[in-house]
């Protein structure tokens, strides 16, 4: 940032709480003390989920901050000389100095706000813009209440041009942000369902983002997406906009030239001075185009010329923001990161880290910033830090950057980071087959996006033939809708039973205790001891357990489902004997009649738990038997009328638990029972419903994706029979077979043979001829150019944009979703992906 006046801050006067030490001038703000270069700094600190600024403040004035931003309550020990600014609210202070700043600048500040797409629209037009402007992008993907100011501060005076990222997750949030950001253009990318999360509905989503352009009434322009959620909203545009998806006289506008589903993209560009530009990718994102109608739309209007548009677009290669989680046949995780874009996105990539245990090796695959083969000595010194804080104990730097600062850190620091060098990506991975571990831990960060099939084929030996992908994103929002309609009070458990419903229990468990889930659920007592041996943090509440694994639950204070007063009076002994205290929760049966005591039991045991010194009853539960089904919810309804009257007779005898709890997927998204205050989830957060009345009560996204490969071709006649049994008979003259490589072993099982189909090229290739164990069959005769190597969806979002719900392809095999996605096989592969969202940073 630029020097900047503190005294330009309406609140500075108010909130100095001594007389000032120095100038008023300040040349950098912070809110990690560890950033902190100048003696001339405002350390800002901020509660946070995890971390609380506050703590920091000594750290910030050892490293030299002159201010810092605190809360009025706030009492410190003995500091160093520093100036402290007290506030209400700190972070409401930060935004105000930010917006100050904003109003020194001479920049012109385009808003870039959407549902999503808006960090792919901003670094694309960053490139258009940088050859002949002097232009300065938001880091990453800082949009949020938080990430805005830190991007405004990165602006000097010589930027001419700033693209800032906004975002909101609640109701208000982008009043703040328009107040800091004061844009004089704007660019709304998409109004998708992708990122409702905390929203009720779409037109609530709507209403709160386009505030970005209708609040700052002197815009230049906006450019805008033409749906119908914003007609409503048009006459408060005060700005000429534009439509990005429609075709317009005076500006360039983009088409596809090759059919969907093509091995290459081919698209043309028709620009308003006559020139065209035809060019192709070698991917086929369903969103590419509108990614071009945007940027290139909003490059024009800013004045950037054909010429240098094409020249950027010819050596454009596209990188979707999407990071891949894959585990290695010999037990290795590989995360291969979005492209390097700023040491911010590389403290993102670091992050990774926090999930490995100190039995996995950290390795860091680096290729340096984008564009910074030069000048940038602050920014890999700053990464060099990062390293050493994150304890990577080697590092793999790759390619002509000059990563000479990064070493001289690490030299400095006597750190025992092993460091090698690598001309290019593949010769990296390659070089370092022969020494990755199975329990190494590497993350790859690149200063452009590396194709997962590289790194896969070089660590399978070949590119895989079924994928299971599970996008992080995806659940991180149903969680977030969840807990939106289940109110903040209710404590969320996530079942993580059956590996996490088919996907990976560990991973899934780690991820959700940064989504704020604190307790997960399972089955059995194995798969407790499984989290616990893993790492897992969170407390794991056990459904039910035997008589003999009770030795293993008071070793590893797992919590326990209980209904039985032998059970009970056994685990007391065990818990007295190794002088432990375990939480229990006394599971009441009202008529699902599988685990659970009687309600006229439930008295009786709840008070021998009260009386055993080593238990604690944490919480009263029961399980709906019928949540999913509106003909069945008289009986739902009986069960909780049932287990209320047993919580009010225990009551009535002075015994309460700390949680109650009832609900699953269905009832959660389907009942309100505030009278309970914690809910179990598990199919939900995938996205997933039981039931059509599930689907319609709430909204959710998909998580998971199977995708498979043709593995041969076979030309059939009239006669002909396929598959085992001869069961299917070929009636056409002639009919193209194509051969899967999945089966039953790999969850398909053979009841689905001949009712389904999956998803070629966008078309329906029904299932023919019985399921085998490694293979199946479909009818590709009607599919243009079908080809061995073509992917195959089986259910879930493939990246054209097909959806083929995993409810429906379970219904067609006379099976339910819970078998469907539980049984998939090991052969496999799970990745996860976690795709660009709106940040908290």
């Amino acid at each position: 940032m630029d020097p900047f006046d503190l005294r330009l801050w309406e609140g500075f006067s108010a909130a100095l709480s001594s007389p000032c030490i120095g100038s008023p001038i300040i040349d950098q703000i912070c809110i990690d003390s560890r950033l902190i270069s100048s003696p001339h700094a405002l350390f800002v600190a901020l509660p946070g989920q995890v971390e609380d600024g506050h703590h920091y403040v000594e750290q910030a004035a050892i490293a030299g901050a002159r201010f810092a931003i605190v809360r009025n309550d706030w009492q410190p020990a003995k500091l160093p000389a520093i100036n402290l600014l007290r506030v209400l609210d700190p972070l409401k202070a930060f935004q105000e100095i930010a917006t100050a700043y904003r109003h020194q600048l001479k920049s012109l500040i385009v808003g870039i706000t959407g549902t999503h797409g808006k960090t792919m629209v901003k670094d694309l037009l960053q490139a258009m813009i940088a050859p002949t402007k002097r232009v300065i992008a938001s880091p990453g993907s800082f949009n949020s209440q938080v990430g805005v100011p830190l991007s405004i501060l990165n602006i000097s005076q010589q930027h001419e041009i700033a693209l800032i990222e906004a975002a909101v997750s609640q109701d208000n949030e982008m009043d703040r942000l328009a107040k800091i950001i004061h844009p004089q253009a704007c660019i709304l990318t998409h109004l998708g369902k992708k990122h409702l999360i905390t929203f009720g509905n779409q037109q609530a989503l709507v209403a709160e983002t386009i505030k970005l352009i209708t609040v700052p009434p002197e815009n230049k322009w906006a450019l805008i997406p033409q749906t119908p959620f914003l007609e409503p909203y048009l006459k408060q545009i005060k700005a000429p906009y534009y439509f990005w998806n429609k075709e317009t006289p005076f500006l360039p506008h983009a088409h596809l030239l090759s059919k969907p589903y093509e091995v290459e993209m081919l698209y043309g560009i028709k620009f308003p001075c006559g020139t065209y530009l035809k060019e192709r990718v070698n991917a086929g994102f369903y969103y590419f185009m509108d990614l071009l109608n945007i940027s290139v739309k909003a490059a024009w209007l800013l004045g950037v010329s054909a010429e240098v548009i094409k020249e950027v677009l010819c050596n454009y290669i596209l990188e979707p923001m999407r990071t891949e989680i894959w585990k290695s046949p010999i037990g290795a995780t590989f995360i291969n990161e979005t492209y390097s874009s700023d040491p911010q996105s590389v403290d993102q990539a670091l992050k990774h880290f926090e999930h490995s245990s100190t039995e996995h090796r950290r390795i860091f695959i680096f290729g340096g910033i984008r564009g910074k083969k030069e000048n940038n000595t602050s920014e890999y010194r700053r990464i060099g830090h990062a390293l050493i804080k994150n304890k990577v104990q080697m590092l793999a730097l790759v390619g002509s950057h000059n990563f000479q600062e990064i070493i001289n850190i690490v030299n400095k620091t006597k750190s025992p980071l092993e460091i090698c060098h690598y001309n290019t990506y593949r010769d990296a991975l390659e070089q370092m087959q022969a020494h990755i571990q199975c329990n190494d831990y590497v993350v790859i960060k690149n200063e452009r996006k590396e194709p997962l099939n590289n790194l896969i084929e070089i660590f399978n030996d070949s590119i895989a033939s079924n994928q299971c992908f599970i996008n992080l994103a995806a659940i991180q929002s149903n969680i977030a809708t969840i807990r939106h309609k289940v109110g903040a009070k209710t404590r969320l458990m996530v079942m993580v039973k059956a590996l996490a419903y088919g996907t990976e229990e560990i991973r899934i468990g780690k991820f959700l205790s940064t989504c704020g889930v604190d307790i997960l659920g399972v089955s059995c007592v194995e798969e407790g001891v499984a989290l616990k041996r893993a790492g897992i943090k969170q407390t794991v509440f056990v459904i039910h357990s035997s008589l003999y694994e009770i030795s293993k639950i008071v070793k590893w204070e797992l919590e326990v489902g209980v209904s039985e007063k032998e059970f009970i009076t056994a685990l007391a002994n065990e818990a007295s004997k190794q002088n432990k205290s375990i939480r229990v929760h006394l599971h009441v049966d009202t008529g699902m009649n599988r685990l659970g005591c009687s309600a006229n039991n439930a008295l009786e045991l709840a008070t021998l738990i009260k009386d055993c010194p080593h238990l604690i009853l944490e919480g009263l539960m029961t399980h709906f038997a019928c949540a999913d089904d509106p003909a069945q919810d008289f009986f739902t309804f009986a069960q909780t009328q049932s287990f209320d009257a047993v919580i009010a007779q225990l009551k009535k005898h002075q015994i309460t638990a700390n949680y109650y709890h009832a609900s699953n997927s269905s009832a959660v998204v389907r009942f309100d029972f505030n009278q309970y205050n914690m809910v179990r989830v598990g199919l939900a957060i995938y996205g997933l419903h039981c039931s059509e009345a599930a689907r319609q009560a709430m909204e959710l996204r998909l998580a998971l994706t199977l995708v498979s490969r043709i593995a041969g071709i076979n030309y059939c006649k009239a006669g002909d029979t396929i598959s085992y049994g001869r069961s299917y008979r070929v009636e056409r003259d002639k009919q193209i077979i194509a051969v899967l490589p999945i089966g039953y072993f790999d969850g398909l099982h053979r009841h689905y043979s001949g009712k389904g189909y999956v998803l070629i090229r966008g078309q329906k290739a029904p299932m023919v001829g019985k399921i085998c164990m490694d293979f199946m069959m479909v009818d590709v005769t009607d599919i243009e150019n079908v080809a061995i190597g073509d992917a195959v969806l089986i259910f879930g979002e493939d990246e054209h944009g097909q959806y083929l719900a995993p409810e429906e392809v379970a219904l067609q095999g006379d099976s339910i979703v819970h078998e469907l996605i539980t049984c998939l096989g090991p052969r496999i592969q799970r990745i996860f992906i976690h795709e660009e969202t709106n940040q908290k940073s």
